[in-house]
């Protein structure tokens, strides 16, 4: 899996951002991985972290971006526990995601 610039959620396209800027995240606990902005239509990853952490939390944030996209209301938890099952079935199984 590789991160990329942008994401597409239903209609909105967001642009996904390394930053340094740990002030520019919004600290929800003592780790804030990223967030998505749905107004500026941008994801932002903590650059503070490695590339799989930052991965795991790009699934993260856009599952938030299709909870809101299709108001699905789902909680912080429900999309934390989704995020990490997803991101464990992509990298156990690269297979299933390669185009033949």
């Amino acid at each position: 899996m590789n991160i990329p610039e942008k994401v597409k959620i239903g209609w909105k396209e967001y642009t996904v951002e390394n930053t340094e800027v740990r002030e520019r995240l919004v600290a929800v606990s003592d780790e804030c991985y990223g967030e998505i902005d749905y107004n500026e239509n941008v994801i932002r990853l903590n650059d503070k972290y490695n590339e799989e952490r930052k991965k795991a939390t790009l699934i993260h944030e856009v599952l938030h971006g299709i909870s809101e996209m299709y108001t699905l209301d789902m909680s912080e938890d429900l999309v934390t526990k989704l995020a990490d099952a997803l991101y464990t079935v992509i990298k156990d199984n690269p297979e299933i995601f390669k185009e033949e």
